[in-house]
């Protein structure tokens, strides 16, 4: 769990009427769970332990929810006003103890507890600070306890964006890759497409890499090399698969495409796993930690392609092994301990390149140029 100086609580609305839905947000299941579980085990794993939710129309299905969650509970009394009604409730039965909260809506349910994390360290002493995904501002905001006073002041209009934007000099924005904090859920159709959103929450999509790329600031050259090694590691794999092999593709996809994320930091491999690790991704971040010098025991799995194709490419173009060697052998001609290195690695992706050559039953190299 890490590690808030300053004493975070979150308070989760889920006071409405939920017209365009139909039914109850907060009881509505994504992957067997209720939308409030989502909610309240995604903060408890970011370390925020003390949840305030807002009841309203719902308030006989939701309580016992919120409390068996242990969550504690203030009902609005007013929720036919709106959302800036049970903002107001709930500052009002804010904990004294708070020195901010985040501001998390029961129908945004997916935000991943890495995100919440990332909010909760990286805040400072904005007060108030924005998660943002390619540059768009999502859920939730993170809102210190001396802004409580300007909101509960604030006549309503645009509700709590309204009262923020009295606030915005004093504001900051948090990157994230994360797109789950724009997709709210306001429908049935909203619905079925977060619970598919959902079931590959730990892989990347590919406006996640970008977000990724434009954080790290992964260079132009570095990502066309990503993209080779993608495009190869991907090839073999269908090869493989054609003869029966299980793979999973959006996890190889996606590891290749972000293995050199880190690239200009020194032992970038594992640079890289810590930052996708840092924002939700542990195995993708598996295979890019292992990149460099992957430990292959004879079977060809997602993290041997992703070796292999990264030893099959030059810059941006597909190269034997041998060609590869030639180059790094070059690079580090005052290195004797580095050329060792790359020799043994290079010999063991002619024993990968090998084996896939055996599986497929034809030259792995020809099939690849």
């Amino acid at each position: 769990m890490p590690e808030i100086m300053l004493k975070t609580g979150a308070i989760v609305p889920a006071a409405g009427y939920s017209s365009r839905m139909g039914a109850c947000k907060a009881t509505m299941e994504i992957l067997g769970l209720p939308a409030m579980e989502w909610v309240v085990s995604n903060l408890r794993q970011a370390g925020i332990e003390e949840i305030l939710v807002v009841t309203g129309h719902w308030r006989e299905k939701i309580d016992p929810l919120a409390q068996a969650l242990g969550c504690k509970t203030v009902h609005n009394e007013r929720y036919e006003d709106g959302m800036f009604s049970s903002v107001r409730k709930a500052l009002e039965a804010m904990p004294v103890s708070w020195d901010r909260f985040l501001f998390l809506p029961v129908d945004i349910p997916m935000v991943k507890a890495a995100t919440l994390s990332r909010l909760a360290s990286l805040a400072g002493s904005s007060t108030v600070a924005y998660p943002t995904f390619l540059g768009k501002r999502g859920h939730p905001p993170i809102i210190d306890r001396k802004s409580v006073s300007k909101i509960l002041g604030w006549d309503g209009e645009m509700g709590l964006r309204g009262a923020l934007n009295l606030l915005e000099d004093q504001s900051s924005e948090i990157p994230v890759a994360d797109r789950f904090i724009l997709c709210d859920m306001d429908d049935r159709e909203d619905h079925v497409n977060l619970s598919s959103m959902a079931s590959n929450r730990t892989i990347p999509s590919e406006e996640e890499i970008r977000a990724l790329e434009t954080m790290y600031e992964t260079p132009t050259r570095v990502i066309r090399h990503e993209k080779q090694v993608t495009e190869t590691a991907l090839k073999m794999a269908n090869l493989l698969i054609e003869r029966g092999t299980k793979l999973d593709l959006p996890l190889l996809k996606a590891a290749a495409s972000l293995h050199d994320l880190c690239r200009t930091e020194k032992k970038h491999g594992k640079v890289g796993a810590e930052a996708l690790r840092s924002h939700g991704f542990p195995s993708v971040a598996s295979l890019v930690e292992l990149h460099m010098d992957y430990p292959y025991d004879g079977v060809l799995d997602e993290g041997a392609l992703l070796y292999l194709a990264d030893k099959l490419t030059c810059d941006d173009r597909i190269c034997s092994p041998d060609e590869r060697l030639a180059g790094m052998l070059a690079k580090f001609k005052d290195r004797p301990e580095a050329r060792k290195n790359a020799a043994r690695r290079l010999e063991k992706a002619k024993k990968m390149l090998d084996d896939f050559s055996k599986a497929i039953g034809r030259d792995g190299m020809e099939e690849l140029r």
